[in-house]
């Protein structure tokens, strides 16, 4: 069989993002929800990426990677704290350095998204 020499690339688009474009080939164990504050600080973090570095797309392709990864394996995420009863995950995007912070409900099926925050602040958000 022969192989290609030819270099293996993928089309990378810049578009606004949206749940509804993130695809997976492993069926999604939970549904996602992003909660307003996490949609705020999404926004935020993502406008930074934009204006500082050359990369742009860099955070939102990892936050994807992320609720992709959240929603097949939701237990993956390191315990952070407990709050309001809820038992708050996080994981770390490791090229962007920001954590996002869930929580999942297992009897719902759902992961709440509460937060998209800095790793390299020296405090967590309020959740």
């Amino acid at each position: 069989m022969a192989r290609s020499t030819a270099p293996w690339t993928t089309q990378k688009r810049d578009e606004e993002w949206t749940l509804g474009r993130i695809s997976s080939n492993i069926e999604p164990a939970v549904k996602i929800v992003l909660l307003e504050e996490a949609q705020r600080r999404f926004e935020a973090e993502d406008t930074w990426w934009r204006e500082n570095r050359e990369v742009k797309a860099l955070f939102i392709e990892e936050f994807s990677a992320v609720l992709g990864q959240s929603s097949s394996m939701p237990e993956v995420g390191q315990r952070y704290r407990r709050t309001r009863g809820k038992v708050i995950q996080r994981v770390l995007m490791k090229k962007t350095r920001c954590h996002v912070y869930y929580f999942h409900d297992q009897e719902q099926g759902v992961v709440e998204i509460h937060s998209v925050w800095g790793a390299r602040k020296e405090r967590g958000p309020k959740l």
